[in-house]
């Protein structure tokens, strides 16, 4: 087929050879790209050369040989990867988590108060703004800021995600960190919030020997493998309803990504509920959780909005988790 030029009889023969590569991938397990890069760019190469000699045949061969590269410029043995899972809470197991969480409820599991209510605000903070664990392992005591809003003549309130400025002191040894320059944030949070975050910091914090907002029950600051450890635990204590609905996504439990997965599909959907079209959605959500402009992170979520129902996980919880939260914070004022 070479030495004839035969490029109708090349193009069957790589494409059975393509399909044999890909059988004989998935049979044993391994990946055959590099078997099959050498295979097209040898007959290419060797079509090329042969080719070149005979100026009468040079022009048609080139143009099959485009051909072939348009054919199989975009394939490869390996089968593509699925979509990645969607990792958002339906509203059964957002409700479910709120009350462990709660620090006035008879389930929250941790044993002092300081530790509850230093987890529900961190649980706040990941599930109303997506924060990473790293995010939250290196927000300084003075995260929080406010300001007077001229425009509703009452007080705004935002919170600053950006590097530590307390990273030469940090003696933790898997220092978090931001994931991405372009993580730096900052990020409107409601009077709830603050709320929850005055009760840790004006009754819970006063002997902590390091400047970060969250510390561990020893006054070290928290570690990574704690926050994960927080998640262990409540989904250890999760009803066996929501455990019957995590089951139904083949889940057995909730991670701190998962809250900042349930974020960003329920923002999508208020984006898109008040008006906006999806890019201009999209382009909200990627500055909103800090992701770069060419990740495609958004999109993603935007596929996960529209393939479930987690769109309005929180329209049936919502107001009674504000309700839940204003009488924590009255009571505790």
């Amino acid at each position: 087929m070479l030495s004839e030029l035969n490029m109708a009889s090349l193009e069957s023969a790589l494409g059975s050879f393509l399909a044999n590569l890909r059988n004989d991938g998935r049979l044993r397990g391994i990946n055959n790209n590099q078997a099959w890069g050498s295979a097209k760019s040898f007959v290419a190469d060797t079509v090329s050369h042969l080719s070149a000699s005979s100026a009468n045949d040079y022009g048609k061969i080139h143009s099959r040989l485009m051909r072939l590269d348009r054919l199989y410029s975009q394939v490869s043995p390996a089968r593509p990867k699925p979509p990645a899972a969607i990792r958002a809470l339906p509203a059964t197991v957002v409700e479910d988590i709120y009350e462990i969480f709660s620090p006035t409820s008879p389930r929250n599991p941790f044993r002092t108060e300081a530790l509850q209510w230093r987890n529900y605000l961190m649980f706040l903070l990941m599930l109303h703004l997506g924060l990473r664990r790293g995010e939250i392992a290196i927000l300084p005591a003075d995260a929080i800021k406010s300001d007077f809003d001229i425009t509703t003549g009452g007080e705004k309130f935002w919170l600053n995600v950006a590097e530590s400025p307390y990273e030469d002191e940090d003696s933790r040894f898997n220092a978090p960190s931001l994931k991405t320059a372009h993580s730096r944030r900052q990020l409107p949070l409601t009077e709830e919030v603050v709320a929850v975050s005055d009760i840790l910091l004006g009754n819970y914090r006063h002997r902590a020997s390091h400047s970060y907002l969250f510390g561990s029950q020893h006054g070290k600051a928290l570690s990574l493998r704690s926050i994960h450890r927080v998640f262990e635990v409540v989904s250890e204590h999760l009803s066996p309803s929501a455990k019957k609905a995590l089951s139904a996504r083949n889940k057995s439990g909730i991670t701190a990504h998962d809250l900042r997965h349930t974020c960003a599909v329920y923002r999508l959907g208020r984006y898109v509920s008040l008006g906006d079209d999806l890019d201009i959605a999209t382009e909200k959500l990627r500055i909103f959780f800090g992701w770069s402009p060419s990740s495609p992170m958004p999109r993603h979520y935007a596929r996960a909005y529209f393939e479930s129902n987690s769109a309005d996980m929180w329209d049936e919880t919502y107001d009674r988790v504000l309700t839940a939260l204003r009488s924590l914070s009255g009571k505790e004022q």
